[in-house]
């Protein structure tokens, strides 16, 4: 019986992962989503899970920009996860997939000159994206 409760939770944390591909989800979230979804989960069970799908090479665990959580992200292996930097809204929490051709340059530029490898799976920048720096503008607009 333990077992499948297991495997329900597993299931339940890929679904909310392949929903929502696009940004990062702290374990408190997926919580949160399995709580709107009425459906009863320990979040350590949601730890012990991630931690789980993490060495399987499923998805990435990223530190939060502002605390000290772990922030997860699906890996999508159309994507490429390992091959390109990932950059992530400070504001939004939204993972954007820095894959272009420069960066190929810049890896190669951090390994000539500076004599390391750099290993982009687990590679973030973090910043502001498009839509949360205009909301921030506006909003800075409308108080002045």
């Amino acid at each position: 019986m333990r077992c499948d409760y297991k495997t329900k939770s597993k299931d339940t944390i890929m679904e909310i992962l392949n929903s929502n591909k696009d940004i990062t989800l702290s374990a408190d979230d997926i919580f949160k989503i399995f709580q709107k979804k009425c459906v009863n989960v320990n979040i350590t069970t949601i730890y012990r899970n991630l931690d789980k799908l993490e060495k399987e090479g499923v998805l990435n665990k990223f530190p939060a920009s502002d605390s000290h959580k772990a922030l997860y992200q699906i890996i999508c292996h159309d994507l490429h996860n390992e091959e390109h930097l990932h950059m992530q809204c400070s504001n939004c929490g939204k993972v954007i997939h820095l894959d272009c051709d420069y960066m190929a340059d810049f890896v190669k530029h951090i390994k000539d000159h500076h004599q390391f490898d750099l290993t982009c799976d687990k590679s973030i920048l973090f910043g502001l994206c498009d839509d949360c720096k205009k909301k921030l503008d506006d909003s800075s607009k409308i108080n002045k």
